[in-house]
């Protein structure tokens, strides 16, 4: 098991704070175009992204300041351990696309989506939390909805946020492959 990275920058105690607005978490943000663009699209909302690489973080807050976001903020985590800054159900919605599906099954341990990950999930999801996973991979997305049959149900809730494609579903897309997509809440 890898050591935890550290987080680089706090994420603001305000967005935590009673009766803060919701906060939404891009787990995996890599360059941050889906959460700048859903950032500036939905101001009632702070967003969170959380990356490995320390340079793509640095470059989603570049960004974030380019666009005078005050709403929007990259950090540095990885797995399940890039969940431990979050506070107990101060999350609205945890987003997850296209992670990494390490297709061979000698790698299939290092996948995002694991049982741990998902015990992380359900400690930071709200009481109304929704946990929005993504992936071009049918052996993924299996795997997902078997990790996922026990604690966790199909939501069907609608928040009327639109949000915009990510950088890999707009790729897959124009490609002609739909993303296969599970939007979760806790049973």
């Amino acid at each position: 098991m890898r050591e935890a990275l550290p987080i680089i920058q706090p994420i603001p105690e305000a967005w935590l704070a009673p009766g803060a607005h919701p906060l939404e978490v891009d787990f995996g943000c890599h360059r941050g175009s889906f959460l700048l663009a859903v950032a500036e699209g939905v101001p009632e909302r702070n967003f969170l992204g959380v990356e490995r690489q320390s340079s793509r973080v640095d470059r989603c807050n570049a960004g974030i300041a380019r666009h005078c976001l005050g709403n929007a903020l990259a950090v540095r985590g990885e797995g399940a351990s890039g969940l431990e800054v979050l506070p107990q159900a101060s999350v609205a919605v945890l987003h997850i696309s296209f992670p990494d599906p390490w297709p061979k099954r000698r790698h299939a341990g290092r996948r995002l989506i694991s049982s741990e990950f998902l015990a992380g999930a359900a400690r930071v999801l709200g009481p109304h939390g929704s946990l929005r996973l993504m992936t071009d991979s049918a052996d993924y997305f299996s795997s997902m909805r078997r990790l996922t049959a026990d604690a966790w149900c199909e939501d069907e809730r609608n928040d009327g946020i639109v949000r915009p494609p990510t950088t890999f579903e707009k790729t897959f897309l124009r490609l002609g492959v739909a993303p296969l997509r599970l939007t979760l809440r806790l049973r």
